[in-house]
């Protein structure tokens, strides 16, 4: 009789590898101490259900049929206290102490995020506001991925951050926005590279990209999130939409408003585009609005109706823009983001 599967906190150990096994399937991959257990299945080519890749959204909830693993990210947003009952582990962030079998509701690999590891050297980062830089890196190998997704860096031993991709797939060139906070160890480590520097970058994963339909598009940023907001910028721009576009920045001062004259450029390309500026301490002359993006939001709700949301920026941006739209009753289905920190 085997025992019951343990998730656990402790250290695994020195082991070099174990084996974990799909219930229902022939498929096995191995993962090694301390290695992502979602991230040793797609480098198998066992395709597990992923989204984030960040521990955010709980597709990749697993359930532990026999085994133990280890969580590397007890912060992570998606844990529930009812997880460890019901014996489920985020597979994004857990790895395996010992050898596992697994169940989850589906395999194989999904169209919109053909998900791979890159080697990636920065070319040059280029200031464009108070602590905040756009990072240029050529990879390995042109990317794939669609405008809006994010990336996940590694920044050293145990060191992971997402940055969503500012410009366009197909290149081995890929831009980020990022801002530098004070005593994290994320910002901080990107902060610190010098050109020729080389990192590992896994890409695409996020949920955040423009959907084939002929409805209007609000695009929502808040501080950095504007990064994966010109990507959705330039796409539509480079397709020659007819769509309406909505666009809304908020930043908390003029100087944290970056890339405000590229937003103005690619509005003028599209037919049918406003650009909404709110910045929530403004300097004299400001013309735009005062207060956060959900005041330059907010009022403009009522005539934006039938349209698709997609969303950027800190997790308190996106929750608060989440927060009007679910009062308003704007329907789940037309509500796209990514929410990390």
């Amino acid at each position: 009789m085997s025992s019951l599967p343990e998730l656990s906190t402790d250290d695994c150990g020195d082991i070099a590898s174990y084996e974990v096994r799909v219930a229902g399937t022939d498929l096995s991959f191995r993962v090694s101490s301390g290695e992502r257990i979602l991230a040793a299945a797609r480098r198998a080519g066992v395709w597990l259900p992923f989204e984030c890749g960040w521990g955010s959204c709980s597709t990749c909830k697993a359930t532990l049929v026999e085994g133990q693993v280890e969580l590397l990210y007890p912060d992570a947003p998606a844990l529930d206290p009812r997880d460890e009952r019901r014996r489920r582990f985020l597979a994004c962030q857990s790895t395996a102490c010992s050898d596992l079998t697994i169940k989850v509701p589906r395999t194989g690999p999904t169209e919109e995020r053909p998900t791979r590891d890159y080697r990636a050297e920065l070319l040059n980062a280029e200031d464009l506001g108070p602590d905040i830089r756009r990072f240029r890196f050529r990879l390995d190998a042109a990317s794939q991925y669609r405008p809006g997704q994010h990336g996940i860096f590694g920044l050293g031993p145990g060191l992971r951050r997402c940055y969503s991709m500012a410009g366009l797939p197909g290149t081995d060139c890929v831009e980020f926005i990022a801002k530098c906070y004070p005593g994290r160890p994320g910002s901080t480590a990107l902060f610190g590279l010098s050109a020729g520097d080389r990192v590992p970058i896994e890409l695409p994963y996020g949920d955040m990209w423009l959907r084939a339909n002929h409805r209007d598009a609000v695009l929502t940023a808040g501080g950095t999130g504007i990064s994966a907001i010109i990507a959705l910028l330039r796409q539509l721009a480079d397709t020659n939409t007819t769509r309406r576009v909505h666009v809304f920045y908020g930043a908390n001062t003029e100087a944290e408003l970056v890339c405000w004259d590229e937003l103005q450029t690619l509005v003028a390309q599209l037919p049918s585009a406003r650009l909404y500026g709110a910045v929530a301490r403004p300097a004299s002359g400001w013309s735009g609005i005062t207060g956060f993006v959900t005041d330059a939001l907010g009022p403009q709700l009522a005539t934006l109706t039938d349209v698709d949301h997609y969303l950027a920026g800190p997790p308190v941006m996106v929750d608060a823009v989440l927060a009007l739209l679910r009062e308003r009753g704007t329907p789940l289905d037309r509500i796209h983001f990514d929410r990390f920190g």
